[in-house]
């Protein structure tokens, strides 16, 4: 009588770390996406109205704002509280819910990577496309109102608008982190995204109480008054002597925005998602 074999199958030992050419592979994928979609045109399009506004207040007024006030009004409080959180939530509340509108979340689920390592991924991909758009689109202003204000076009703005340029990275990272987790949450994060928006970074950023330090907003306008002293800003009320400074509000939205981002990743690796399909089940 034989006696029976038993073969011995060797275990398949996961890697601890996700594959970087694969997490590569994804980050690419995700910027592509953003910049084929129309909403990159339509974001750019927004993005323009700055600066047409500022031309046609240089060319035509009889009498000219100065260009501080002007870029106090369409750089600092245009851009920064309608454009920018505008443009981090159509793409950081769409990381998810654009794949499953798509039907394309099995696929991106079924790659040999942690779900975490996904997520962070195509973050930090939005992240990067948002960024790039407002740094751009904000030098675009700045140098339509030097040009139009008679000013030299090639000197006396190119620092500002790197200034903030970084300013503005900073608020994406906020922004993109806390508009990420809503699309996560729900199903309806445009809807209170724009309602967050609105009340929280418009209205109650404006008051002078303790509310306002939970915005992106306060440390954008601190760090605006402490990096940048530009001509305006008594409107927005802030006492410097009191405000947090430089070095806390960058900490701030870097640290905010990181663990929204975490928080957000572990979310979507433990969270079961409905898909679509074409019947519409």
């Amino acid at each position: 009588m034989k006696s029976a074999t038993n073969v011995v199958t060797p275990a398949v030992v996961l890697p601890r770390l996700p594959d970087l050419r694969a997490l590569a592979a994804l980050f690419v994928l995700t910027l592509r996406q953003h910049i084929r979609g129309r909403r990159l045109l339509v974001l750019s399009l927004l993005f323009l109205l700055p600066s047409v506004l500022a031309a046609v207040v240089n060319l035509t007024a009889f009498h000219a704002p100065p260009t501080g006030e002007i870029q106090f009004a369409f750089i600092f409080n245009l851009i920064p509280h309608a454009l920018v959180p505008l443009a981090a939530l159509l793409y950081a509340g769409g990381i998810v819910q654009d794949e499953v509108e798509e039907q394309t979340l099995t696929y991106l689920l079924i790659r040999p990577l942690p779900r975490w390592a996904l997520y962070l991924t195509k973050l930090l991909a939005t992240v990067l496309i948002t960024s790039m758009l407002t740094a751009v689109f904000t030098a675009i202003t700045y140098a339509v109102i030097a040009l139009t204000a008679g000013g030299p076009a090639t000197s006396g703005w190119t620092e500002p608008a790197l200034k903030t340029a970084v300013l503005l990275t900073l608020v994406q990272v906020g922004y993109c982190g806390l508009f990420g987790l809503l699309g996560v949450l729900m199903r309806r994060s445009l809807l209170v995204g724009v309602a967050y928006i609105v009340f929280f970074e418009g209205i109650l950023a404006s008051l002078d109480t303790v509310v306002r330090r939970l915005t992106v907003m306060y440390y954008f306008r601190v760090l605006v008054l402490r990096w940048m002293s530009p001509a305006s800003g008594k409107e927005w009320a802030i006492n410097l002597a009191t405000a947090p400074q430089a070095r806390t509000c960058v900490l701030t939205l870097l640290g905010a925005g990181l663990i929204m981002a975490l928080a957000t990743a572990l979310l979507f690796a433990a969270r079961e998602f409905r898909m679509k399909t074409p019947e519409g089940n």
